[in-house]
């Protein structure tokens, strides 16, 4: 079976851009922007289509 790859946009958007996933995406961009450090608390996801 083969996968997409998340650095793929339509694959990325899947899988972080639903509200269900929303804080796998805060964790996600504060691991990657602040080095794990909890800057972010929340954020809105606007048409990820």
């Amino acid at each position: 079976m083969k996968f997409i790859s998340p650095k793929v946009d339509y694959a990325f958007k899947k899988i972080f851009g639903s509200e269900q996933s929303q804080q796998i995406l805060i964790s996600f961009l504060n691991a990657i922007i602040y080095g794990g450090e909890p800057t972010i608390q929340s954020l809105t996801i606007v048409n990820p289509y």
